[in-house]
């Protein structure tokens, strides 16, 4: 009996007497060597990029620890239980004063903290209370009786508000800037008790003595 297969393979018109036969000796060779052929290894993941891969992510990570250290904010504001107000801020980082005059005004400081520009920008004279004049030779003595003390180191501006010691009608108007000189940036401050709060404050060309 003729199998159906060979039946519908000797029907095929497309089928030539060039067909390979599947099961003939030539396939059946060529079949064994490919099975006797070793299989190509894998690649190998490159250690290089491994390493590279591994440092990078140690920087990623470092960088993020670093982003983590940095502090939010430029100042700080912190009013103590003798009711002075402590305050600190990097005057080259603190480009807007308003959320820091915000916390001033919070903590009961009376004072209002200005970026100074020059004085061709800023024309106006400060109606200062005359009974606490800006010296910088002024005596401990005369420097106790002040409503605030301050310094700067390494552009960092700390300063101590009390505010009791001012008229009620007066405020602090404390301007501060950063000038270019033979020894690099210097950070500049002129604390000014003052009758009228100014609309801005002019870098002093002079500090006065």
């Amino acid at each position: 009996m003729t199998d159906p297969l060979e039946r519908l393979r000797a029907a095929d018109p497309t089928r030539t007497l060039t067909d390979p036969d599947p099961r003939g000796p030539e396939a059946l060779a060529l079949l064994d060597r490919v099975l006797d052929s070793p299989a190509e290894p894998a690649p190998k993941r490159s250690r290089r990029r491994l390493v590279a891969g591994l440092a990078a992510a140690a920087v990623a990570a470092g960088t993020a620890t670093f982003f983590l250290a940095t502090p939010a904010a430029a100042y700080t504001v912190d009013r103590r239980a003798d009711g002075s107000v402590a305050v600190s801020f990097r005057a080259e980082r603190l480009k807007d004063t308003a959320k820091l005059n915000a916390e001033l005004a919070r903590a009961g400081a009376r004072t209002v903290v200005m970026r100074m520009v020059s004085a061709a920008k800023c024309g106006e004279k400060l109606d200062m209370d005359p009974a606490f004049p800006f010296l910088t030779t002024a005596t401990p003595e005369v420097l106790e009786r002040y409503p605030v003390s301050f310094k700067v180191a390494d552009n960092t501006v700390i300063i101590t508000i009390q505010p009791e010691k001012m008229p009620a009608a007066d405020t602090l108007s404390f301007g501060y800037a950063m000038r270019k000189d033979s020894d690099g940036m210097t950070t500049i401050v002129v604390p000014a008790v003052v009758r009228t709060l100014p609309s801005c404050m002019a870098i002093p060309e002079r500090l006065p003595r």
